[in-house]
């Protein structure tokens, strides 16, 4: 059964890429994210442009989504039907590094690495086995009309953990007119993005130095954690998705969401009254915040391996990847300096983006992070709706994560 399973589900790939083949010419499968049709339309471009510089080479997309991608690509490693490049989350990179099914692309990374940013999620035993395609970070939107409405200075965004909860309070006040804060659900990969810039802000790590034990139950992990319960008692539980689409529709008042809302707020409602400031910190910490990316990799068994190469270099190239981001809104290249042009210089709202990064963390580079983080997701929602205190789903999740250190 299982074998009849992989025959039927890729089949159809094979027939696609067969069809598409011209004699003598290389057929590279792509795996991506990138379904927004603005996106993917300017990914078609860059591609179309690559293969009349490149007549012997085409490309062969297969769109993934975020919930069930991580699951496609084990599949395709684990039954050798993996495609030759695959995009990445950088916080998926390390999994697959360390299970050797990736190409070592090491020297070919050296040549560039000073003109790009963010290599750490594609190093592993000191090997590199990726590149880093874009960047992006999350901030903090406030409606500045819900704020008047609070009898606050909507000029004046919170900056502390302090004035964020009380400013939540008088706007969740407004009920049943205004949530104050919009605090994600159970979402896979996306609600350990919100716990943690918290926690951060704090000073705390998730992996001891040793990286044999957890330390995501210390004082500061309890103490963070214990705030963020409070914020979320100050407005509304839903996916990422509805949070957004609330806060479009003037009714929730502070929410942490990433460039996608930016590029949907200015494009679609430029009449909305809203800001973006840096996550708020707490007393002596920083105002911390997600560091994400896109990676791209290429299979360890690729028998196209110059011409992968090729397309990628194609891909990160500055001028492409900037031509990209643009059409997905606040994510930045990850080739240096890109940073300067005008698009983001001449944005209030983009320049808070790149200010933020700058206080951002990736997820520590460990090859099961993507079981780590389900358990503090588990830890979070477990508080959320009051099943269990702070210390109790952290000291739980702690025993948890040590195993797997171990």
């Amino acid at each position: 059964m299982r074998k009849t399973f992989f025959i039927f589900i890729f089949f159809p790939f094979l027939l696609f890429s067969c069809t598409k083949q011209k004699q003598g010419e290389t057929v590279l499968e792509f795996y991506q994210f990138w379904t927004d049709p603005e996106a993917k339309s300017t990914l078609s471009e860059i591609i179309d442009d690559f293969e009349k510089e490149n007549p012997g080479i085409s490309i062969n997309l297969t769109d993934l989504t975020w919930s069930e991608g991580h699951e496609k690509i084990v599949v395709a490693f684990s039954s050798g039907t993996a495609p030759d490049i695959i995009e990445l989350g950088s916080d998926w990179v390390p999994e697959f590094s360390s299970q050797g099914v990736l190409l070592d692309v090491t020297d070919e990374a050296e040549k560039i690495q000073d003109d790009y940013l963010m290599w750490e999620p594609a190093l592993y035993q000191d090997k590199v086995y990726g590149f880093p395609w874009i960047l992006d970070t999350r901030v903090l939107f406030y409606n500045k009309k819900l704020m008047q409405k609070a009898n606050l200075d909507p000029e004046k965004p919170p900056s502390t953990w302090e004035e964020l909860l009380n400013y939540s309070q008088k706007i969740n006040q407004l009920k049943p007119r205004a949530y104050g804060f919009g605090a994600n659900s159970a979402e896979r990969h996306r609600l350990y993005k919100k716990f943690l810039p918290f926690f951060w802000g704090k000073g705390g790590k998730i992996i001891a130095e040793d990286q044999k034990s957890s330390e995501i139950n210390s004082a500061r992990g309890v103490e963070s954690l214990k705030y963020y319960k409070k914020l979320i008692d100050q407005g509304i539980i839903d996916t990422q998705r509805m949070l957004d689409e609330g806060f479009k529709q003037g009714k929730i008042g502070f929410v942490i969401s990433g460039g996608w809302l930016l590029h949907d707020i200015q494009k679609n409602l430029p009449e909305l009254e809203f800001g973006v400031c840096l996550i708020p910190a707490p007393e002596n910490g920083t105002p911390a915040s997600f560091a994400g990316g896109e990676f791209l990799v290429i299979s360890k068994k690729t028998r196209n391996k110059d011409a992968a190469l090729k397309f990628i270099n194609h891909l990160i190239k500055p001028e492409n990847s900037l031509k990209f981001c643009k059409s997905v809104g606040t994510a930045m290249p990850s080739a240096r300096e890109m940073e300067l042009d005008p698009y983001y210089q001449d944005n209030k709202n983009l320049l808070v983006f790149q200010e933020q990064l700058k206080y951002a963390r990736t997820s520590p580079a460990h090859p099961q992070w993507v079981y780590i983080e389900e358990i503090i997701e588990k830890a979070v929602e477990e508080v959320m709706y009051d099943k269990k205190t702070p210390s109790q789903a952290l000291d739980e999740a702690k025993l948890e994560i040590d195993k797997i250190l171990k």
